[in-house]
């Protein structure tokens, strides 16, 4: 068992990590990379839930060797080291296939320079070529849109994403079919989820991605009832935003330093409780269904 491993998480309800109250249109936006303006769930919400659902599952000595000890205690921090988790694929609604995970070539760079942080080999992919392919499009068309060989999703030679017209390019190295289906292993344990996945996988251009993830996001009013009254109490209706469902998400665990006496807390032992799939949620508003998310974790040599 080594000591590195990414994760996966796959958004089966809507996901709100906020930032507080918003200036926009919007009364609680949702977490967002400075630079990139894509969503993102930071490392201590992950370690979080994480620490939340071992409690049951693991001793307190376990628990503190891992994530770490009060604040108010004479203590330390946790061994185990949870990464942001950076968006990989973004639910778009399409007009044939019901909806698209759409990813870009940055999304893609961004996360094969993460899996050699931790080791995970990753097949050849012709990134160079399908930025080319998606710079150099028709200028009759919005958009040019890669797509696998056993995509559901296009009408003749077009594929409709939103309000996008993409003219569907395919990869005639199959080598995008080929990095598809290693992806969809490394995200789901059953060919029914890896089906789903690989039919509707579109690779778009960067700036395609940047405008889906900016104002795709969805958007809840919520409102607030008087208890005596039964009516809506006065100011109280707001706008929330969430990553939507099969929103797919990637981050990086090691394990730092030990700080236990015990010898029997390794890295190795703490590392190998992070394996398989997990059920958790993250972010607001759990209460009403809100951040169910499936935690998968990858070996090194996987």
């Amino acid at each position: 068992m080594k000591n590195k491993k990414m994760y996966y998480i796959h958004c089966l309800s809507p996901l709100h990590v906020g930032t507080g109250q918003g200036v926009g249109v919007v009364d609680m936006p949702i977490i967002r990379e400075r630079i990139t303006e894509w969503p993102f769930v930071p490392g201590s919400s992950i370690k979080g839930v994480h620490r939340e659902y071992f409690a049951s599952k693991q001793s307190e000595q376990w628990l503190e060797a891992a994530f770490g000890t009060s604040p108010n205690e004479a203590g330390n921090a946790g061994s185990l080291v949870l990464s942001d988790s950076k968006l990989l694929a973004f639910p778009v609604a399409s007009g044939y296939g019901t909806f698209a995970y759409v990813t870009c070539p940055l999304a893609i760079k961004r996360m094969i320079r993460d899996a050699a942080a931790v080791g995970i080999p990753i097949p050849d992919v012709n990134l160079h070529q399908w930025e080319q392919v998606l710079k150099n499009r028709n200028e009759a068309d919005d958009e040019s849109a890669f797509i696998t060989s056993s995509s559901v999703l296009a009408c003749k030679e077009y594929i409709y994403l939103d309000e996008f017209k993409c003219k569907k390019e395919q990869d005639a190295s199959a080598a995008l079919d080929t990095w598809v289906d290693w992806l969809s292993g490394q995200l789901f344990s059953d060919e029914m989820s890896q089906r789903i996945f690989t039919e509707r996988f579109v690779l778009v251009s960067d700036d395609a991605f940047q405008y889906f993830v900016t104002m795709c996001c969805e958007i809840m009013t919520r409102i607030r009832i008087s208890s005596d009254a039964k009516v809506v109490e006065s100011g109280a209706l707001w706008t929330e935003e969430y990553l939507p469902v099969e929103s797919i998400l990637y981050g990086t665990i090691w394990c730092d330093k030990i700080h236990s006496s015990s010898g029997a807390i390794t890295a190795q032992s703490l590392m190998k409780a992070l394996s398989g799939e997990s059920s958790l949620q993250i972010g607001g508003n759990i209460s009403v269904g809100k951040g169910r998310v499936r935690c998968r974790y990858i070996e090194e040599d996987c």
